[in-house]
């Protein structure tokens, strides 16, 4: 097997049971412009990610059930406040909040999505 990125992390995947939903409330928390595409039989909507490098989705099909037990994503973003400002207003809870990680790594937090997963966001503000 052949590695195509230096990092650990290669793909990760969010599963969700509404990808319009979904989409909507990513959308309004990270400040992005995600869509919807078919992948064989599921929908999947891909984060922006520049290759190679770790990318992933939210996905919606058979299996893929929202959790907020298990494995935590952290998804970037350059403003960790704006970010959380918007998630119980776009259907979210925060599970913890803003926390220092280092002074030149920045922040982190956590939210609870609309679906029930866990997700983790880093950032330097």
């Amino acid at each position: 097997m052949t590695k195509t990125s230096p990092n650990a992390v290669e793909w990760f995947e969010i599963p969700t049971a509404d990808i319009a939903k979904s989409i909507l409330f990513y959308n309004r928390v990270l400040g992005l412009r995600l869509e919807a595409k078919e992948f064989g039989p599921h929908q999947l909507a891909i984060f922006p990610h520049v290759n190679p490098g770790p990318g992933g989705c939210l996905m919606q099909g058979s299996g893929m059930v929202p959790s907020g037990t298990g494995t935590v994503v952290y998804l970037s973003t350059p403003d960790i406040d704006s970010a959380l400002a918007q998630v119980e207003a776009a259907g979210g809870k925060i599970a913890s909040p803003k926390t220092p990680i280092g002074q030149d790594i920045g922040f982190s937090a956590r939210f609870l999505d609309p679906e029930g997963n866990l997700v983790g966001l880093c950032g330097l503000a």
